[in-house]
């Protein structure tokens, strides 16, 4: 009798730590993290996704938690309108593990794209408007900055097609107007 009570107290033992191990022993861990912009503030409802089931949306100042998430290697994505989609390989691991992610707007890649043709970094300036592209397509200031990066790589048919999709699409300002009459005069006096 004496040997059953001291297995079963040694079997209760074990599951007890067994249990405890899963939660606190760190095979289940919770993921804490923070979205910024590359303004440095934080990003509310960017909705982060570990795996194909540990999701959570990022509070108004831009932290996310996400509870018991076995230890492991996982793909993690974020997204939200107006900013980049974030991917990612993530390996939960430690206790105190803090994610930071830090990645564009809409907004702020155009203005990369605007310094970069400033300095005349034209590549640069092209790879942050197709990086644009990929959040959001159809907006004026977008077909303008990609129809100058065509310009001045000397693409000019396809500047005045990027010009006149703008207005296909019911985009164009007087800005865009302009730019696509100078291209078609251009042409017409074979300038180019």
């Amino acid at each position: 009798m004496v040997k059953r009570t001291a297995l079963f107290l040694v079997a209760s033992t074990l599951v007890l730590f067994s249990c405890k191990t899963t939660e606190f022993g760190y095979k289940v861990l919770a993921v804490n993290g923070m979205v910024y912009d590359f303004s440095n503030r934080p990003v509310p409802n960017y909705k982060i996704t570990i795996g194909k089931k540990y999701t959570s949306t990022t509070d108004i100042n831009g932290r996310f938690l996400i509870e018991k998430v076995p230890v492991g290697t996982y793909a993690m994505r974020g997204e939200r309108a107006g900013y980049e989609t974030y991917q990612s390989d993530i390996t939960i691991s430690q206790k105190e593990q803090i994610i930071y992610i830090r990645l564009p707007s809409f907004n702020q890649l155009l203005e990369l794209a605007d310094a970069a043709l400033v300095k005349n970094q034209i590549n640069e300036a092209e790879a942050y408007l197709l990086r644009a592209v990929a959040i959001e397509e159809l907006t004026t200031e977008l077909f303008f900055y990609l129809a100058t990066v065509q310009f001045r790589q000397k693409n000019y048919q396809e500047a005045q097609e990027t010009l006149q999709s703008a207005r296909d699409h019911g985009l164009a300002d007087i800005y865009v107007e302009k730019f696509l009459a100078d291209l078609k005069r251009m042409h017409d006096e074979n300038i180019f």
